[in-house]
């Protein structure tokens, strides 16, 4: 292959020069034609496209540049520049995509009208202000990852519009992308970038964005954090200053450059191209000796036998730099067949991603064959020229803010190390000078149980009370802006009310002034040794007292537990060694029969498992709390509220447990009374309900029945099972809004009945559905899902799998048996055959496995219940 230049004057000079090329129809090359316009003349790009549409078979790609264009290491001003690239060996496709496409149909259109499996080089060009809303360089990745891609966004003609031209043989386009697509199997693609900025200052956070606007950095507006660190002049100027000081972030691995183009009203920001949310930025600045080392690093690598070099570069980079040092660093490639032009966000083609880089130059070396790779000879033309005032002047302060930027970026290092150093072993706060909370670690937000976001913003003295709020300010805080520093101890609280102490620091950071700026509070977790300290002087006390006095202080405490509870003690082997008179009457035992006696003896076996659950809970926690059933030897039944607790000696050994208690008989045969007159309710309302469709009231009772077997057998709590029989029969409770007509048709339903018919599963959940009890709760949740098929196929929402819920999938089992098993107005009972074969057949389908392995297995079980509560008549 070959490249041409020619610099747009005239046609006839046009027509002229391509003959001088020998560029034509006849010749046996492939045209791939690049247009860089640096003139703001809409009229002559159309010209010329149509052009070379007529006059040659080829492909042309328009773009719009900025002020400036590069040919062969040299920078033009106001002019066009026409690159025609010769191919012998590689063939061209090309096409136009527009913005308004989804990220579909932009992936359909590169994959059927540009891209193949021979494809080495897409080119593209963007239109300035296109593209921001889709991420289509990633389009690209994902449907052609080894295709490497180049070109950038068109320059716009003027800032406010944001409007740059892009075109191809067909037209001249304000939006959307032109492309060609480079098919070969001997085209080689080498491709490197420039990036020559340098990071200044500590890490932003971007906190809040989307596509190319900056809502929040540091959960501040940017043009706040732009006018704290840039300064009010920079903002009037901003599209000057931000060439200068860009924001510097990396994206997968890679340096880019950002530009503000606009401030918003809302104090939010317009960048050149996307920054992702959460990304971390630094400000940046360039020096030139970087861009000019980096640029000779650049040609040093360039293949030998290189028959052509695309040169995109950022418009950026004229900003900063200026035209004459920018051109002086380009000059070592004057005797290499290149061009290019000045974009407004270079793309860039990487291993694992494509970019856009930004505020870079790019450069893709082409040659149709194998490159050769031996080293380009380094020139030493660079530096010739002395450089200019202003160049002088931003480089030696380039070099000043890197060299002060090291030094920062050290001393945060060790700032950070000895942050990361506190917060491991202290809880750690930062607040402004009202003592607003601004930061909290996690051993903090551990020990106090709040959330981060729960305590930023908020004061630390809600957090403390009204006596210690009232003494941080009257005497803590006057001392602090004074002497910048105070330690002493303070109670706080957690989240639920309780109290820990700590042992606390205050550093006052302060300005040149002497203002306060922030506190830095650290503090150790001291409730241990208060608690300590505390109990000391309790017992200091005590051991003021004489033994009388003491033996008379604990018969007076015996004395009060034995009038207000039942008492009683076993050794560590569960025998009685002592029951107070509360005890004794409450349980119906008699001292003399129980004590030396296992307590075993005295309970029944069917409640032996609440005393086994005591004694694991002892080992395991320490304690015990619950309310225990037991029945007395004349049959009447106690509930006691329990609480047990072991003895220790010294050396922190068992030695007997002791349990306290009150009689709650009342109380929970109150509740179970309420709960017997809830679950008659809820029958009378599922009779109430079968009755309206035909149904016997057995048909409920047994459902039910069968319901908390199931879930007995699938594992259920014995709480679980119960509120399943209770609540169960209530499942098609939704059948009241029903029309009897359609209830109780006796053939089949019509498609229209049938869909009015499933409405009885949502008619019924939504009677309960804002019930406050969860027996209606669980009721209400049973009639909107027994219809829900395992496989999603069932009715009213599809639900599938363990999204159903349980109850509802054990109770959809049951009626179907049932309702299988037994007559029904529009049929008669199936065979048990053929009544198991056909849930055996359910089973993944409408049925989860599981439970249908278990009703199979256990299936004489649920006979029983059939035989016990048969229809009658």
């Amino acid at each position: 292959m070959r490249m041409c230049n020619i610099v747009f004057e005239n046609f006839q000079q046009l027509e002229n020069e391509l003959k001088q090329h020998k560029i034509h129809n006849d010749s046996g090359e492939n045209y791939f034609i690049q247009i860089f316009t640096s003139l703001d003349d809409k009229k002559i790009a159309k010209e010329l496209v149509s052009f070379f549409d007529k006059e040659l078979v080829c492909e042309v790609l328009l773009t719009q540049s900025g002020e400036e264009v590069i040919m062969m290491g040299d920078i033009l001003v106001s002019k066009i520049l026409i690159s025609i690239s010769c191919f012998q060996k590689s063939t061209l496709r090309s096409g136009y995509c527009s913005s308004n496409l989804s990220s579909e149909e932009i992936a359909k259109f590169f994959l059927e009208k540009i891209i193949t499996n021979r494809t080495k080089l897409l080119v593209i060009f963007i239109a300035c202000g296109s593209f921001y809303d889709k991420d289509v360089l990633a389009i690209i990745k994902k449907i052609a990852p080894d295709v490497r891609i180049c070109g950038g966004r068109s320059h716009p003609v003027t800032f406010g519009t944001m409007v740059g031209l892009v075109g191809n043989n067909h037209n001249i386009y304000e939006d959307g992308l032109v492309c060609v697509g480079i098919d070969s199997d001997v085209l080689s693609v080498q491709n490197k970038h420039v990036f020559g900025w340098e990071s200044v200052g500590l890490p932003l956070k971007i906190t809040k964005s989307k596509d190319n606007i900056v809502y929040e950095i540091d959960r501040q507006k940017p043009v706040d954090i732009l006018r704290r660190f840039m300064g009010t002049m920079a903002l009037d100027y901003i599209l000057t200053t931000t060439y200068i000081f860009p924001l510097i972030c990396h994206i997968d691995g890679i340096p880019v450059a950002r530009i503000v183009l606009e401030i918003l009203e809302d104090g939010s920001v317009v960048l050149n191209d996307v920054i992702p949310e959460g990304i971390e930025v630094c400000f940046g600045f360039g020096l030139i000796e970087n861009i000019q080392r980096e640029t000779e690093e650049v040609y040093t690598n360039i293949p030998t036998n290189t028959e052509a070099i695309y040169m995109y570069s950022c418009v950026g980079r004229l900003m900063f730099a200026g035209r004459e040092a920018l051109k002086n660093t380009l000059k070592i490639f004057n005797s290499k067949p290149s061009a290019g032009f000045f974009t407004f966000g270079e793309i860039y083609s990487a291993k694992d991603y494509n970019i856009f880089l930004g505020l870079t130059n790019t450069f893709y070396c082409l040659t149709e064959g194998e490159f050769e790779t031996s080293v380009v000879a380094r020139k030493k033309n660079v530096n010739e020229v002395i450089p200019n005032k202003h160049v002088m002047v931003i480089n030696t302060l380039s070099n000043l803010i890197y060299e002060v930027n090291r030094e920062i970026l050290q001393l945060n290092k060790e700032f950070e190390a000895y942050k990361n150093l506190i917060n491991g072993i202290m809880l750690h706060i930062v607040t402004d000078p009202d003592l607003k909370i601004l930061y909290v670690n996690d051993n903090l937000v551990k020990m106090s149980s709040y959330t981060l976001e729960e305590v930023v913003g908020t004061n630390c003295l809600e957090y403390i009370d009204s006596e210690t709020s009232v003494e941080v300010e009257q005497n803590i805080l006057p001392l602090l802006k004074r002497d910048g520093k105070w330690s002493g101890k303070l109670k706080q609280y957690k989240k639920d009310g309780s109290s820990y102490y700590v042992k606390m620091v205050v550093q006052a950071i302060k300005n040149d002034e002497g203002e306060v700026m922030r506190y830095l509070i650290g503090q150790l977790d001291d409730t241990d040794d208060e608690l300590k300290r505390m109990t000391l002087e309790d017992n200091a006390a005590f051991l003021k007292h004489s033994d009388e006095e003491k033996r008379h202080l604990l018969d007076q405490y015996r004395s009060i537990m034995d009038k207000n509870q039942s008492v009683f003690r076993l050794d560590l082997q569960r025998n009685f060694i002592y029951g107070n008179d509360i005890f004794l009457e409450m349980t119906g035992l008699k001292l003399d029969e129980i004590l030396g006696k296992n307590i075993y003896e005295f309970i029944p076996k069917d409640e032996q498992w609440q005393f086994l659950k005591i004694g694991e809970d002892l080992i395991d926690k320490g304690y015990y709390e619950g309310v225990l059933q037991y029945t007395r030897k004349d049959g009447k039944k106690v509930y006691i509220r329990s609480t047990g607790n072991f003895i220790w000696d010294l050396n922190h050994n068992p030695i007997e447990i002791i349990a306290t208690g009150v009689d709650v008989t009342s109380v929970v045969d109150s509740v179970k009374e309420i709960e017997a007159i809830q679950k008659d309710v809820i029958y009378a309302m599922g009779t109430i309900c079968e009755g309206k469709s035909r149904e016997t009231g057995n048909h409920i009772i047994r459902v039910a029945e069968y319901s908390a077997l199931l879930a007995k057998l699938y594992g259920c709590t014995r709480e679980e099972q119960e509120l399943l029989r209770i609540t169960s029969p209530m499942h098609d409770i939704g059948k009241v809004g029903i029309s009897d007509m359609i209830l109780n048709k006796p053939g089949k339903l019509t498609p229209e009945e049938f869909e009015i018919m499933k409405t009885h599963t949502t008619i019924g959940e939504d009677i309960f559905k804002d019930s406050n009890r969860l027996i209606l709760r669980t009721a209400g949740e049973i009639a909107g899902s027994h219809h829900e098929w395992w496989n999603g196929e069932g009715y009213p929402r599809g639900t599938k799998g363990e999204e159903i819920p349980l109850y509802g999938r054990i109770t959809a089992l049951a009626d179907v048996f049932d309702a299988l098993s037994n007559d029904r107005c529009y049929k008669k009972a199936w065979p048990l055959d053929e009544v198991l074969a056909h849930i055996k057949k359910l089973s993944g389908k409408q049925f989860q496995p599981e439970l249908v392995e278990l009703f199979l297995a256990n299936i004489h079980q649920f006979l029983e219940i059939s035989r016990a509560y048969q229809d009658v008549g």
